[in-house]
């Protein structure tokens, strides 16, 4: 069974396989070790924490239907895609170490389904969301 991670248009965006972060597509993208997450090169990418995923600044990048951190500004979730297949998990390399973490601070700026290139984020998420909601990232909180 898969479990999808949620952008914050309420899209099936990523998955969850027990440790393993996979794209939509099924492919091997991170790992999730205790409260942080990692990319394929052990490079630290963010925090997972009661089911909600930050980035490097700890900022919101998506969710797992039912999330307990997910306290105001869930969307409807729309239907995931179909399962994929899944590709052998990689060997998990050697973890860096975590950076502080930042106070929390709203959603991204980066989309969950483009958050994963050897752990460096690419596309912002103003490109894909209308430009009120990625304005919300300049508000407090």
């Amino acid at each position: 069974m898969v479990t999808w991670l949620y952008d914050e248009a309420g899209r099936a965006s990523a998955i969850l396989d027990e440790f393993c972060l996979r794209t939509i597509g099924g492919e091997p993208a991170g790992f999730v070790f205790g409260l942080s997450a990692f990319s394929l090169k052990g490079e630290h990418i963010g925090w997972f924490e009661d089911g909600v995923f930050y980035d490097v600044e700890n900022r919101i990048l998506g969710f797992l239907a039912g999330a307990r951190g997910m306290a105001h500004d869930v969307p409807v979730l729309l239907p995931p895609p179909p399962e994929p297949a899944f590709r052998k998990r990689p060997n998990v390399p050697t973890l860096r170490a975590r950076p502080l973490r930042r106070a929390a601070g709203g959603w991204s700026r980066h989309a969950l389904s483009a958050y994963f290139n050897s752990g460096a984020p690419l596309a912002p998420v103003a490109a894909l969301l209308p430009a009120a909601r990625a304005a919300r990232n300049d508000l407090p909180g």
